[in-house]
């Protein structure tokens, strides 16, 4: 997808958050520039799924999450579109969509993977990617695979 890095820093004794710190820079097809602002907020708790010498695992579990597309490198960019759940700042607890042209409306949606975001950037909105198609679907396929079997709520698929 991009060249851009990740920032990954625990924010206090068992809350981690992993964000795009520069906005990651993608290439449009077409020419010009998108940015994604991508933000987890996650816990490691004990994996109930550990067996064996491993029962002391651990897995990551999202507490929040903000996907964002902008149109400029910019953290206070306006969104094009962005996909937010966080249900333990605000009053609304559910995943939903923001989307440019219709402002301060929450659309509700189930629960987004980062996979499916940047797979969404890649097919409508031209975003070029930096590896042949063979190989960024195998690794988003192999990662949202990871990400359902592990999930704590079901992933429904539109």
């Amino acid at each position: 997808m991009t060249a851009g890095w990740v920032t990954a820093f625990q924010e206090s004794r068992n809350l981690y958050k992993i964000t795009c710190d520069p906005p990651a820079k993608l290439s449009k097809r077409s020419g010009g520039n998108l940015f994604i602002i991508a933000t987890q907020v996650l816990t490691a708790v004990p994996d109930p799924n550990a067996e064996g010498r491993f029962k002391a695992q651990f897995k990551a579990k999202t507490r929040e999450y903000s996907y964002r597309l902008v149109e400029e490198g910019n953290i206070a960019a306006p969104d094009i579109v962005a996909y937010h759940w966080h249900p333990n700042d605000s009053d609304l607890r559910t995943p939903h969509l923001h989307v440019a042209a219709v402002p301060r409306v929450h659309f509700p949606t189930s629960r987004v993977c980062l996979e499916d975001f940047i797979e969404m950037t890649i097919r409508y909105f031209e975003v070029r990617p930096t590896m042949k198609y063979s190989e960024w679907s195998a690794i988003l396929d192999k990662n949202k695979r990871a990400f359902e079997m592990m999930a704590s709520w079901k992933v429904q698929h539109p």
